[in-house]
């Protein structure tokens, strides 16, 4: 508008905007998008040296198990009636834990049937859940596949009973290739193995042999993962002790390399930091979806729901979940809302995770070109070597993917982004919240 357009009174009436609309077909107007539902179940046998994740751990946990999904199942009813829910069908479905396979089979079965009931479902929705080789059955496959899952995630993460024992896994190498076998023969064929890597005392060469190891198993996926150590974990006291040594850097390079090349060799794509798609099979639509701004909810002590631009983090706590979850389906304990210019940050510091990143998707997005927000950020990024561009892609470069966490904080807004008011996993105010 020019400063004449200004003089007079404008007598035609601004009755909506955008002034320019196009054609649309009725039932694209009124359809609800799809979305996804996580499903966190925090129950384990056994606690690995590595895991410092708040979870239950026991032997025979199975009353606990059935006061747990009392409450899960009155916060699904809860949050299938919320507005930004209700009549969305899922397109990804995700069990993760804990161990959601060390349910009995009536529990299994009562929690499949609970979120079958409780949701649509597109035709080709990601029915995914998580499983340890020393829990999963035939019989819980069948349940499994009965109920509409489709995708196994399976926790092997050494194909070597030393390396196994040395890590704290309840399972040994033939009892993981035993659970492969019978997810095969239980016609579930898109299977994703957890294999980690730069474990104590590994070399480069076990390494190579675990990639073969698990690819002669026929997974059509891979995630790989290296060995992170937290503190209060038994692999971090050994640690302190200096009774444990992790190889360093550049054989954790070597490491990536060498495995790199083996996926490759077995036509395998690298779509993401830590996972090999074979490429006959999609790529995982759950990461998809965590990673290129899709909205899901969760449910269970600890999981995050991310929609309408608010990000939110239910009670850690197991007591405290059952607690408000029984209460009144409600078991939020923390979260945030993202303005506009946060959430770009956030399309970038995970999207950039993604191979490739589209520059057009955020400018569909948003309206407006990733240069124009980020161009200081980007140039940084080409120039240091930890990014390529290809016409309106970007990708990670192989240094890039071993800094990506380097890359993620560079979109961080202001050091005090880096902080959010919630609640601790004791349930005490803090100012910092793991990322």
């Amino acid at each position: 508008m020019t400063e004449t357009e200004l003089e007079e009174i404008e007598r035609d009436y601004v009755r909506w905007y955008p002034a320019r609309i196009a054609a649309m077909d009725p039932a694209g107007a009124w359809s609800r998008p799809t979305m996804g539902l996580y499903a966190h179940i925090p129950f384990c046998a056994h606690r690995c040296h590595f895991c410092k994740y708040k979870v239950k751990v026991g032997d025979d946990l199975h009353d606990e198990m059935d006061e747990f999904l009392d409450a899960m199942e009155n916060e699904i009813r809860t949050v299938r009636q919320r507005g930004q829910v209700a009549g969305r069908p899922l397109d990804v479905v995700f069990i993760g834990g804990g161990t959601p396979s060390l349910l009995a089979p009536r529990q299994l079965r009562r929690l499949l049937d609970r979120i079958t009931s409780s949701f649509e479902f597109t035709d080709d929705c990601e029915f995914s859940m998580e499983w340890s080789p020393a829990s999963l059955s035939g019989e819980k496959l069948k349940l499994f596949r009965e109920a509409g899952g489709n995708r196994l995630s399976i926790g092997v993460q050494s194909f070597n009973d030393d390396v196994l024992k040395e890590i704290g896994r309840d399972h040994t190498a033939a009892e993981a290739r035993e659970a492969l076998r019978l997810a095969h023969e239980a016609g579930l064929d898109n299977i994703n193995l957890d294999l980690i890597y730069r474990l104590p005392g590994q070399s480069v060469a076990d390494v190579r042999r675990s990639v073969r190891d698990a690819l002669a198993c026929d997974p059509a996926h891979v995630s790989f993962y290296p060995l992170w150590i937290r503190e209060n974990t038994v692999l971090w006291s050994r640690l302190q002790k200096g009774e444990l040594e992790l190889p360093g850097e550049d054989i954790e390079r070597e490491m990536f390399d060498a495995a790199c090349e083996i996926f490759e060799e077995n036509g395998y794509e690298h779509y993401n930091v830590f996972d090999f798609v074979r490429r006959s099979t999609p790529r995982c639509r759950y990461t998809e979806l965590q990673w290129e701004d899709g909205e899901w909810v969760g449910v269970g002590p600890s999981a995050v729901t991310y929609m309408d631009g608010r990000h939110t983090i239910n009670t850690y706590s197991i007591g405290d979940y059952v607690k408000r979850a029984n209460a009144d389906g409600a078991a939020t304990a923390a979260g945030s809302v993202l303005s506009v210019h946060a959430r770009m940050r956030r399309t970038m510091m995970f999207g950039l995770r993604m191979d490739p990143f589209d520059t057009e998707r955020f400018r569909r997005q948003y309206g407006v070109g990733v240069d124009a927000v980020f161009g200081p950020e980007l140039v940084r990024l080409v120039e240091g070597g930890l990014i390529r561009r290809e016409g309106t892609l970007l990708r990670l470069t192989a240094e890039g993917v071993r800094k990506v966490n380097n890359i993620g904080k560079l979109f961080y807004e202001a050091p005090d982004d880096r902080q959010t008011l919630g609640l601790s996993r004791r349930g005490l105010p803090i100012l910092e919240v793991d990322r």
